[in-house]
């Protein structure tokens, strides 16, 4: 590893000096854009914690609920960051990692948004407040925080935390290639079973377990399609009771975490042997996986990465399978921006992580994918991913 990357000495989080570094460009950003201070929101570990996380280290471990009178943002935490003065970080449990937080005043409360009202009450002074996490803050904490502050402004503020994010760091990629080798373990293992009559929930659980065992945080879902259903991209239940048969297309798709950074890796095989026609749109998504590949580099922009791989499959009359998203950025959360669509113009930047998988979903049944993770360098795309498929 890097002897520039610094993680923390008591687990492979992120280290709380560099937690430090991203919560002084945050202020310093939001005092520049006219804010007297920033509410980041956060939802549970599993689910969108990536603002809050990156900014405090904590990952709030409940699962959300309903809003009760006195219980209000189960599941949730607010950080409140002044320009001017020290920050308070609200969470709904008092069960925290406190080491790897830093930041001084900490309050658990199970009525999370109440406590932000109360906050805010006290600082009638504020005028101009941005959300960050506004795609996640509830409607009835919204209206707490009008009442709260009812002549503020409230705005939007993503872009001053998720831009930053967009940007990994070196522990960052550390713990990036951690949680890709911890994942191809899973899908290894899950690949390993594929034959005849087992069942679809039989190899995601196979899949699950062995994640879990090297070191998984969690595992959101291990997918299972089989069949007819390889053409679905994705489906509830993420596995089902049905039996695998032999020349069955089979797509794997292992979602989860490793010390707070995701895990996304989607591998397609065949029951037995594969037919004529299976391995050439196998050979299809390779090629357009490549194509995408090769156009990745700093100030490319997304449409164009995502148009070279829909070239490969409109030269073979296959566009029309071809799925919507080719890919999206990853780290704390699995879908972060980018959003690798061909109508996308932003930018490709230095130091991103995507995961590209240009997908090709015939209604038919025939479903192929193959999702590679690669870290955009001055010099193009560097692949982290490394489990081969071959039909």
């Amino acid at each position: 590893m890097d002897g520039s990357v610094e993680l923390s000495p008591s687990t492979l989080a992120i280290a709380a000096s560099e937690v430090t570094r991203r919560l002084e460009r945050t202020r310093h950003a939001a005092q520049a854009a006219g804010y007297d201070g920033l509410l980041v929101v956060g939802r549970p570990f599993f689910e969108r914690p990536g603002d809050l996380a990156y900014l405090t280290n904590h990952f709030p471990p409940f699962p959300t609920a309903p809003f009760l009178p006195t219980q209000r943002g189960t599941g949730h935490a607010v950080l409140i960051l002044p320009v001017s003065h020290e920050p308070l970080l609200i969470v709904d449990h008092p069960a925290i990692h406190r080491p790897l937080i830093p930041i001084d005043a900490i309050h658990p409360a199970p009525d999370v948004f109440g406590a932000v009202h109360a906050y805010l009450r006290n600082h009638p002074a504020w005028h101009t407040l941005g959300i960050v996490g506004s795609d996640l803050l509830p409607w009835a904490a919204w209206l707490l925080l009008q009442e709260a502050l009812p002549s503020a402004h409230f705005t939007i503020a993503d872009d001053l935390v998720r831009k930053q994010r967009r940007v990994k760091s070196p522990a960052e990629r550390a713990l990036l290639i951690e949680a890709i080798r911890i994942a191809e373990i899973g899908l290894s293992a899950a690949l390993d079973i594929v034959a005849p009559g087992i069942t679809e929930r039989e190899v995601s659980a196979q899949g699950t377990a062995a994640c879990l065992r090297a070191g998984a945080d969690f595992v959101r879902y291990f997918r299972v399609h089989s069949g007819p259903y390889s053409a679905w991209g994705s489906r509830w239940p993420q596995a089902t009771d049905r039996q695998i048969a032999n020349g069955d297309a089979v797509v794997l798709d292992a979602i989860g975490a490793v010390h707070g950074y995701a895990f996304d890796i989607n591998r397609t095989t065949v029951c037995g042997s594969p037919s004529a026609l299976i391995r050439e749109r196998y050979a299809l998504n390779q090629q357009a996986i490549a194509a995408m590949r090769s156009h990745v580099r700093p100030g490319t922009s997304v449409a164009a990465a995502v148009q070279a791989a829909r070239q490969v499959y409109a030269a073979a009359g296959v566009e029309s399978f071809a799925a919507r998203s080719s890919g999206h950025g990853i780290g704390l959360e699995t879908v972060e921006e980018p959003l690798l669509l061909c109508d996308n113009p932003e930018l490709l930047v230095e130091n991103e992580v995507l995961c590209l998988e240009p997908g090709l979903f015939d209604p038919i049944g025939i479903g192929v994918t193959t999702e590679e993770v690669i870290h955009v360098t001055s010099q193009g795309a560097h692949q982290l991913t490394q489990l081969a498929v071959t039909l």
